[in-house]
């Protein structure tokens, strides 16, 4: 099983610095010629009935429908409609769903889960504490190749159900704000004894499966009973391709009405006719691109060795080739925009010190092996330039290009030097938790440790913001992240569609209130 995006890279997991909540990509607005993005601020309201039809990069048949197992844009956005979370993230704020709050527990490293009155099952079977407790058991199963990252926080085998809607829930270590970590690691929840391994499965969300073929197509139709509502379209498909310019063409074709995450070129040159429009989600939506460099091993368990990387990259030239201008270039630490992200300067080229450097650690003794597969557009030409650029400073640099579906898989990422990343502005405590999760991607440093411990448990709030630059600090002076630029996330749809909301990342709209306008 390959390394799970959702718990690991989607920063999304976990909502894009959108300001305020409920942002939507309308449909409607401003007339733009069809040669250039359109930037819609909404809200727009889709009509009632229809079907969308959207498609997103997939996971081949590693596309699965537990919402812990496959990790696909394609899985990401089908899980988000067919289950719920306790709670959710929107422009960075912590929503109830289907908890409704947090409450200190009986005792000193617990807490006390409210949930939701009267949320049914896809089945019409209540929602209750039980299956909280189930889900989890589930998600944290040590049979799991990658647990939640959530189990290292909360001993989920002690939770105890103290009547059909309340469970007190123990933690591990210090936790400063529970609700926050449900929402983003994330807390889907799954009905009590559900597995999963056909084609078909039970949720509380928007919409429900009615048939599902990994790594081709999903059928979804309306859920009536739905706790928040009911949602306009009366069916959703979720068409799964894996190459960029495939997902352009779905619209182009008529095969589909929406497609995400496509190519800048696409963006640069525009589409022919005038039912189309390509859309951008706008500078507070934008992405974070770059590689996280894998500490562990030489050369990059020198610090030396990652601040010449830091120096070497020429990152306007990468803005410029990659993002064809959209975007701007980044300055090594993630989360832009989100709370208690301290802006940068990035950093200027400077080849005579990189040199140096490379020289001082050793690192031009070293094959320098980048992994990359296009999993977003531009993983793989960037990747390929800062080869070429990394090759200027006297490191032996190759790139290791893969298929999506083998991107995450455990062996190769442990063994590159180098993993290509990208995330949206989440809270710094969900992106930080998740590297520091995986050794490959982690910082192995003392200092950086302490102060993250400080960040994430800590109730006072001058106290957390003052840890949370001591983080940013470390990571900005011997870190492992290198983050050359912000990229604005481009769509492709027709003109009347409406209601695609960013509640976490605008690559993975929600579309729990999308349909045609």
């Amino acid at each position: 099983m390959s390394i799970n995006r959702r718990v690991l890279f989607r920063t999304a997991w976990l909502a894009s610095g959108v300001a305020g909540a409920g942002v939507f990509l309308n449909a409607c607005g401003t007339a733009a010629p069809a040669s250039g993005p359109v930037r819609n601020t909404g809200p727009a309201v889709a009509r009632r009935g229809g079907t969308l039809r959207a498609v997103f990069t997939g996971g081949g048949a590693a596309e699965s429908l537990d919402p812990f197992g496959g990790g696909s844009p394609a899985d990401l956005v089908r899980s988000d409609v067919v289950f719920d979370s306790l709670f959710m993230l929107r422009g960075g704020e912590v929503v109830p769903a289907l908890a409704t709050g947090v409450e200190a527990g009986p005792r000193d490293g617990s807490f006390v889960l409210k949930l939701r009155e009267g949320v049914k099952w896809h089945d019409g079977s209540p929602f209750t504490a039980e299956d909280v407790a189930y889900s989890f058991r589930f998600m944290s199963s040590p049979d799991r190749a990658y647990p939640s990252q959530l189990s290292a926080y909360f001993d989920f085998e002690a939770v105890r159900v103290r009547d059909p809607l309340t469970l007190v829930v123990p933690t591990r270590k210090p936790v400063g704000d529970p609700a926050l970590f449900l929402a983003a690691f994330p807390g889907k929840m799954v009905k009590n004894g559900a597995t999963f391994g056909g084609a078909t499965a039970v949720g509380t969300g928007a919409y429900r499966v009615t048939a599902f073929e990994a790594g081709r197509e999903t059928r979804l139709e309306r859920f009536d009973e739905h706790w928040a509502g009911q949602s306009p379209a009366d069916g959703i498909v979720l068409l799964s391709l894996s190459d960029p310019q495939a997902k352009v063409n779905a619209v182009l074709t008529g095969q589909a009405d929406y497609a995400s995450d496509i190519p800048f070129t696409t963006g640069k040159t525009g589409v022919a006719g005038d039912d189309f429009e390509v859309r951008t989600a706008g500078e507070q939506s934008r992405t974070a691109y770059g590689w996280v460099l894998n500490s562990t091993i030489k050369p990059f368990d020198d610090p030396r060795a990652r601040k010449a990387v830091r120096l070497g990259i020429d990152r306007q030239a990468l803005v410029d080739t990659v993002l064809l201008g959209f975007g701007t270039p980044g300055s090594d630490l993630l989360c832009a925009g989100a709370e208690y992200f301290t802006p940068r300067q990035p950093l200027a080229r400077d080849l005579d010190q990189a040199r140096r450097l490379v020289k001082e650690s050793g690192a031009d003794a070293e094959e320098i092996v980048l992994r990359t597969a296009e999993w977003e557009a531009g993983y793989n030409v960037s990747t390929q330039l800062l080869v070429e650029q990394l090759k200027e400073i006297g490191l032996k640099a190759r790139a290791d290009i893969v298929s999506p579906t083998e991107f995450f898989e455990p062996d190769g990422v442990q063994a590159a030097n180098a993993v290509a990343f990208s995330s949206g502005a989440v809270p710094l405590a969900v992106m930080y938790g998740r590297l520091s999760a995986y050794p490959p991607l982690a910082l192995a440093d003392d200092e950086f440790t302490a102060a993250f411990g400080t960040a994430i448990g800590s109730a006072d709030e001058a106290e957390r913001a003052k840890a949370w630059g001591v983080v940013q600090d470390v990571m900005a002076d011997r870190g492992n992240t290198v983050v050359w630029g912000l990229a604005d996330v481009l769509s492709l749809a027709r003109k009347t569609v409406a209601g695609i909301e960013i509640r976490d990342q605008a690559k993975y709209p929600y579309l729990g209130k999308a349909g045609p306008a």
